[in-house]
């Protein structure tokens, strides 16, 4: 259930025509209004805290990976969440090199964000299409579409991202939405709408 800061009810009071010095009669009752308004937004999947994940006033960003979903908290509370495609854990080999697409665990932050982003293709991108990878300068590493229409950035390679093939990520079954090469996959629309709630520097718990 969303909360509501005193701050917020003395903004109700004035917006409902009540006095100030009613404002915590207006903050009780807007608690009960907001659960009738709300409940269609308890966050699914959302874990009993005992305590926030993260030690910080911030809001943060938590990626379950055993639920496949991110959730954004402030404190214990999570306000929002969504379904998220993480990692599939498969190992590619070519020779001497090897890749392991799993999601990192750990605590990061945000080092960036973009809209429409374009993608510099790795060498596995060829390998995994049985394709010689061409030089590390070479234009055609350079796509656009392939991170969707937002990347939130948390460095060593990882981003929490867009997708243009949203259909994966429906799946109610977790484990199906293991399904990216180690980055975060949203639809375009929740990736946006996530963007809009953090900024660079934003804690993000990975576990």
């Amino acid at each position: 259930m969303r909360r509501i800061s005193i701050v917020g009810a003395v903004a109700l009071a004035a917006a409902l025509g009540t006095p100030v010095s009613g404002a915590a009669q207006a903050f009780r009752e807007s608690v009960a209004d907001e659960a009738l308004l709300f409940q269609d937004r308890i966050i699914e999947g959302a874990p009993n805290l005992d305590g926030p994940l993260v030690s910080s006033a911030e809001r943060y960003v938590v990626v379950h990976l055993a639920e496949n979903r991110v959730f954004v908290f402030e404190g214990d509370q999570a306000i929002w969440s969504a379904p998220a495609g993480t990692g599939t854990g498969f190992q590619l080999v070519n020779g001497d090199h090897g890749w392991k697409f799993s999601t990192p665990r750990g605590m990061m932050r945000i080092r960036r964000m973009e809209k429409d982003p374009l993608w510099e293709a790795p060498d596995w991108h060829y390998v995994e299409k049985g394709l010689t990878p061409p030089a590390a300068n070479d234009p055609s590493r350079t796509m656009a579409g392939i991170m969707g229409t937002t990347a939130i950035y948390l460095g060593d390679g990882i981003a929490i991202h867009g997708t243009n093939t949203p259909a994966l990520l429906m799946n109610p079954d977790p484990d199906a939405r293991r399904v990216s090469h180690g980055c975060i996959r949203l639809t375009n629309e929740n990736a946006r709408e996530l963007m809009h709630m953090v900024e660079v520097g934003t804690p993000v718990l990975i576990y």
